[in-house]
């Protein structure tokens, strides 16, 4: 089987994310890989300034 690919976008911000799918995903699992992302990269965002809070104390 080829790597198939799902997307997901929003119409209001225009933003996009891509997934590898398979023939069992679901349109809420794409959306909720999104959702596990985003609230990925915020940690790290929150934990870099955090860093940078306590290099500069």
């Amino acid at each position: 089987m080829k790597n198939l690919i799902g997307k997901a976008s929003c119409w209001i911000c225009q933003e996009s994310f891509s997934t590898t799918i398979t023939a069992l995903t679901e349109p809420i699992d794409i959306y909720g890989e999104w959702i596990d992302e985003c609230e990925w990269v915020n940690n790290l965002e929150d934990d870099a300034a955090i860093r940078k809070l306590l290099r500069c104390s």
